[in-house]
């Protein structure tokens, strides 16, 4: 049976959340880089807890209530304007270069294509439209539908309604080990775009590919198909 879809994830996956580093640094903010990894664990530390308390805030909160933390733990002095203006960012990273390729690979063997997000619907499309990639979807699919975030499988399970589909007729693409694992555990086929060598998380089930980057991605739906 032809897949009913290749399902991406967005932030780190398909958007290259590392060149916030330069926005957190023309705020005047030192050690960019550790700032950017302790406010982006702290956002997805929010997002957890809240969908294990079933206390939803959408993501936008979470990412401000997150950077405000960060400062607060950091010690840097950031006024709520900035800090309005840094969360704004998350609606403007750019791709990744091989992403375009990717989806246009794609579409040539016409594989319908989705996004499966913890950004809200609004965040979602300003940010794939200000990539250029947004008309490559067919649908962004946002955990606003179900107030959980991932891996909640309610959220996975977004794919599978949307696409009239089980969960071995999905192939759901993610950069990060969490992901990964939630959407295995889900039942997709589950590509790891491991770009920056990081260590799968020990709890099985694992994903069925790991590929370096999306250049890696039409090979692996060649073998599902």
């Amino acid at each position: 049976m032809p897949l009913a879809a290749v399902v991406f994830d967005l932030y780190g996956t398909l958007l290259d959340i590392g060149t916030m580093r330069s926005h957190v640094s023309s705020a005047g903010i030192d050690a960019p880089d550790a700032f950017l990894a302790e406010w982006r664990r702290t956002q997805l530390e929010y997002a957890f807890l809240t969908s294990m308390a079933a206390a939803y805030r959408d993501f936008d909160a979470l990412t401000a209530l997150a950077l405000e933390r960060t400062c607060a733990v950091r010690g840097v002095d950031v006024n709520a304007s900035l800090r309005a203006a840094l969360v704004d960012c998350w609606r403007a990273m750019p791709p990744y270069p091989d992403v375009r390729d990717a989806l246009e690979a794609l579409r040539a063997l016409g594989v319908p294509r989705a996004v499966l997000t913890n950004g809200t619907p609004a965040s979602a499309d300003a940010a794939l439209a200000a990539a250029g990639v947004r008309d490559a979807f067919d649908a962004v699919l946002c955990v606003d539908a179900v107030r959980a975030y991932k891996p909640d499988r309610r959220v996975y399970a977004l794919a599978t309604t949307h696409f009239a589909c089980g969960p071995r007729d999905v192939a759901f693409v993610s950069s990060n080990a969490w992901d990964v694992w939630g959407a295995s555990a889900f039942g997709f086929r589950v590509a790891w775009c491991n770009r920056h060598g990081g260590v799968p998380e020990a709890l099985a089930p694992r994903a069925e590919a790991t590929i370096a980057g999306l250049h890696e991605l039409e090979a692996f739906v060649a073998t599902l198909r």
